[in-house]
């Protein structure tokens, strides 16, 4: 196990001087700065709508200079491998659908998957691009990356094979996929199903073969995944909002001029309410084109959820310090 971890690591390494050196010859060759940004979702996923439109603005506001191209669907590994080709140099840049998927450098960074910690995505939005998104920014930057915006992924909802889910005891024995996430985790348990941690690029034929019995996502991935070919029940739960988090390594971007950074900020930064704005917009109308798939859906008793993971919360209250958790309660309040 140790010596796999450690080959793929020199994989990455080798490939991250190779992607260095074949990226400086080329730029020298044509003047043109040539960028990567990979992610794990399908195209007709909105955030890969908006990283189109991101890649044709900052193209013609650089003069053509700068050039983004999209590698989607995972071809690049999982997100945690985006991570570690991003810090390495091998990636210049990814859209990682979770500020969560840094807990295992900064375990705080869980803190947005505290099940029904927001009531609107207004909240969410607020929290992040204010002193959350600051505090958090701050954390995971020490690790090598450097964060452009805060996108958006959505609030996740339950699916399955087994029955609809409207109260927490309809959840007992039921085996879920959860990313690799030990507050997920928890609270899958502690809601008595089986938490079967997986890859995202597994999760479809997993579904498929009957691996695992549901899964749980935000609409747009549930729809643009096809999930609705392999799950029955779609139980509109909300119980995790998730950030989507546009990373680049720092020493490219250090490479751009002041002008092209600016460029690609603003982009970034623009580009997020295009996103944000075209999830929301979508929401509705993904549950009309999944019960028109034949999917079975529901609505749930949210009160008697957030009843019943409050010993989840307790236990990571302590985890995530005070200073954090007071942020979250200013924002949830508002």
């Amino acid at each position: 196990m140790q010596a796999t971890k450690l080959h793929k690591t020199f994989l990455v390494i080798v490939l991250a001087m190779l992607t260095m050196l074949g990226a400086a010859l080329g730029e020298a060759a044509d003047n043109v700065i040539r960028l990567n940004v990979a992610h794990v979702l399908a195209d007709s996923h909105p955030c890969h709508q908006a990283l189109l439109q991101l890649s044709e603005a900052v193209k013609q506001e650089t003069n053509g200079h700068v050039q983004i191209s999209i590698i989607s669907g995972g071809a690049l590994g999982s997100e945690l491998d985006e991570i570690e080709q991003v810090r390495m140099g091998a990636l210049d840049m990814a859209l990682l659908y979770g500020i969560s998927n840094f807990q295992g450098m900064e375990p705080v960074c869980a803190v947005e998957e505290l099940p029904f910690l927001w009531e609107n995505r207004e909240q969410a939005y607020a929290a992040f691009d204010g002193e959350l998104g600051k505090k958090l920014a701050e954390r995971v930057e020490k690790h090598g990356v450097k964060i452009l915006a805060y996108w958006e992924n959505g609030f996740r909802n339950f699916t399955n094979n087994v029955r609809p889910i409207v109260k927490p005891e309809d959840m007992k024995g039921i085996k879920f996929r959860v990313a690799e996430s030990a507050i997920r985790l928890d609270t899958f348990r502690q809601l008595g199903a089986s938490a079967v941690p997986m890859p995202f690029p597994e999760l479809f034929t997993a579904l498929q073969q009957g691996t695992v019995d549901g899964q749980e996502n935000p609409l747009s991935i549930i729809y643009t995944s096809r999930f609705y070919e392999v799950q029955k029940y779609l139980s509109l739960s909300g119980h995790i909002w998730n950030t989507a988090v546009l990373i680049i390594n720092p020493a490219r971007w250090q490479r751009l001029s002041e002008r092209e950074r600016r460029v690609l900020q603003d982009n970034a930064l623009k580009y997020r309410t295009v996103a944000r704005q075209l999830i929301k917009a979508q929401d509705e109308e993904f549950v009309s084109q999944l019960k028109k798939k034949g999917m079975i859906v529901n609505e749930v008793d949210k009160k008697a959820f957030r009843e019943a993971v409050k010993p989840v919360w307790d236990k990571y209250e302590a985890k995530f310090g005070k200073d954090i958790m007071d942020v979250i309660r200013k924002y949830a309040s508002q």
